[in-house]
């Protein structure tokens, strides 16, 4: 499989078009899978993009890309990115633009959530709010703070929903201009 980012919200950067170009190309070579995401979503919050009501409501941050996709290629999709429900997730799956549902950012603080979800034990992703209200904040915020969950499992430690705020900006900033390699 390949993963492909639908657009990188860079001004002349790769756009959606250009997913879909690549999506083209990607399934003549014949690949058996292709996930597609945005990057970091963040970007858009960054720019002040607003989020479609539409994007919300089907909780996946380019579903809608992926619908052309779809229309584009028959090789099977992944989409990755802003799924937090069974619903949601069971409806992007039924509806046929996507064939696998990519989770990160749950998976961060819930490991065992596909089982749970899968198994009816659990119906969402823990709800995490993260939010300063300064969008360039906030992109950093969240993603050191997952990055903190990730580094806590990779050390045997468990994730830890409770990591304060600042000790993940801090880790984040230290990481910035110190190096160390995410903090370990």
């Amino acid at each position: 499989g390949v993963k492909v980012n639908t657009a990188d919200f860079q001004r002349g950067g790769f756009s959606e078009d250009d997913a879909l170009e690549v999506a083209a190309m990607l399934e003549a070579e014949g690949i058996d899978l292709l996930e597609l995401s945005g990057g970091t979503y963040e970007r858009a919050a960054m720019f002040d993009e607003p989020t479609r009501a539409s994007t919300v409501a089907r909780e996946a941050f380019f579903l809608d890309q992926a619908e052309r996709v779809r229309q584009r290629v028959r090789t099977p999709l992944m989409l990755t990115g802003g799924f937090r429900t069974r619903e949601g997730m069971q409806a992007a799956l039924t509806g046929g633009a996507v064939d696998v549902i990519g989770l990160a950012r749950p998976l961060a603080v819930e490991p065992d959530l596909c089982r749970r979800l899968l198994d009816g034990t659990a119906e969402r992703a823990a709800a995490i709010e993260l939010a300063t209200g300064v969008a360039q904040v906030d992109a950093m915020l969240t993603g050191s703070w997952y990055q903190v969950q990730l580094d806590r499992i990779a050390d045997g430690r468990g994730a830890d929903p409770g990591v304060w705020r600042i000790s993940a900006l801090t880790w984040y900033l230290r990481d910035l201009f110190l190096g160390g390699g995410h903090g370990r």
